[in-house]
């Protein structure tokens, strides 16, 4: 039977060490230190983030807290937790939550998903998350149907095809806009002048997703895609090109095709079945480029 597997006290102290040991990773953009407190998805976009960086020469290193924590935690199989805190650096306080999901690997916590609401998704716009009488929140399994407009699973796969513009209206019809679609749309639109663009997106797998029952009787759903984008330089009179700001993985421009792959976590709210809207919202994401090449 799934059981709570850990305490209050220990999620605290969980959350405590992971702080202080991600400031002293981030100081010494050390991938040995980040491996020690991260796993899935975000270890691997983290780690790209380090190689960035480096190459960049972009070491300005600035500590970093949380305030507000609050936990959920689950009668599971496998021993995890979810946080939702508000990123605290030295002069401010962000105004939306992170969710900082965490799950026991081996002897140790990890850090899986650190999505951040989107912009205006303060705690009370959010999904509530369902907690019984003795605290405990309900797990809903990655193929779990019952009263939901469609499962994790499905919405992963769902969401991954919605987010290069693919799948039929119908389909589409079931994810509300949000900032991660309409800003994919808008870099589709604005790139085609210079560029022929090849995507693609998947779930990704190999990384563990996990959800939660919310008090409306839905789920909010945490899940990691993997998209690779690749740009083929239109050739003409004018000398086109195309680049990737900010990123050492992809340095300088490229004249005949650029090509990057990304991990993009995501926490969406699956409303339940027959609910007024009927639409999946995507309220927060983490992601990075982890590999990229071009000429």
């Amino acid at each position: 039977m799934p059981s709570v597997s850990v305490s209050a006290q220990e999620t605290a102290s969980v959350v405590e060490d992971y702080v202080k040991r991600n400031n002293a990773a981030n100081e010494a953009m050390s991938d040995k230190l980040l491996a020690g407190y991260e796993g899935g998805s975000s270890l691997v976009i983290d780690k790209a983030s380090y190689a960035s960086s480096r190459k960049l020469g972009d070491e300005d290193y600035q500590p970093f807290g949380y305030a507000r924590p609050t936990f959920y935690v689950p009668a599971s199989q496998k021993p995890w937790f979810l946080t939702t805190a508000y990123w605290k650096g030295k002069s401010k306080t962000a105004k939306e939550p992170t969710y900082l999901l965490f799950a026991r690997e081996g002897q140790g916590w990890r850090q899986m998903y650190s999505p951040d609401a989107f912009e205006g998704n303060t705690s009370k716009e959010l999904p509530q998350i369902v907690r019984d009488a003795s605290g405990t929140a309900t797990e809903v399994g990655q193929t779990d149907t019952a009263g939901l407009l469609m499962s994790p699973a499905a919405f992963a796969k769902g969401y991954a095809a919605h987010l290069v513009s693919k799948g039929t209206a119908a389909e589409k019809s079931h994810y509300a806009a949000d900032k991660l679609t309409t800003g994919a749309a808008s870099t589709r639109a604005e790139m085609n002048q210079y560029a022929r663009l090849a995507e693609s997106a998947r779930p990704a797998t190999s990384y563990p997703s996990y959800a939660l029952r919310t008090t409306d009787g839905g789920a909010l759903a945490f899940t990691t895609i993997e998209r690779t984008r690749r740009y083929d330089v239109r050739q003409g009179p004018e000398r086109n090109y195309v680049f990737q700001k900010n990123n050492g993985l992809l340095r300088g421009k490229y004249y005949t095709y650029m090509k990057m792959t990304e991990l993009i976590q995501v926490v969406a709210h699956i409303p339940p079945k027959g609910a007024e809207l009927g639409q999946v919202q995507v309220v927060g994401t983490y992601n990075g480029i982890i590999s990229g090449s071009g000429r």
